[in-house]
């Protein structure tokens, strides 16, 4: 596949805040009944939940082999696509760059010159208000 590839899109901002809401209210709904009865002990109870690790699956790892071979194709494909995409720049021309470098610098100097004689008055008005 030549070209760009785009990644897998970020999810909706509008679904997560709908299904943090959705876990809020679960919990506002559980919560008063259990603090009519007992708030301290319903308290007590989440952070109890709050703190109790989550156990963890084992995953198997690929080894160094198999990490790094991949590691390696994936660098090559990007640098051929690299190649590829470079190849269909258009670069300007000689002429087109030495024109674009001297209106850059005409204008880097207009506005040295204009910044120069700015803080040249500015600061001959400090001298005259501080004297």
């Amino acid at each position: 596949m030549l070209g760009v590839r785009l990644p897998p899109g970020l999810p909706f901002i509008f679904e997560i805040m709908a299904k943090s809401k959705k876990k809020k209210k679960k919990k506002k709904s559980a919560a008063p009944a259990q603090a009519a009865t007992d708030q301290p002990q319903a308290v007590a109870v989440a952070v109890a939940e709050s703190k109790v690790p989550k156990k963890r699956k084992a995953v198997a790892k690929p080894s160094v082999k198999e990490r790094t071979s991949g590691t390696i194709d994936t660098i090559s494909q990007f640098l051929r696509e690299v190649r590829i995409e470079l190849s269909k720049v258009t670069w300007p021309t000689r002429k087109d760059t030495i024109a674009s470098t001297s209106v850059v610098l005409v204008i880097v100097i207009l506005i040295a010159i204009f910044l120069g004689i700015v803080d040249l008055g500015l600061s001959r008005l400090m001298r005259i208000l501080l004297n």
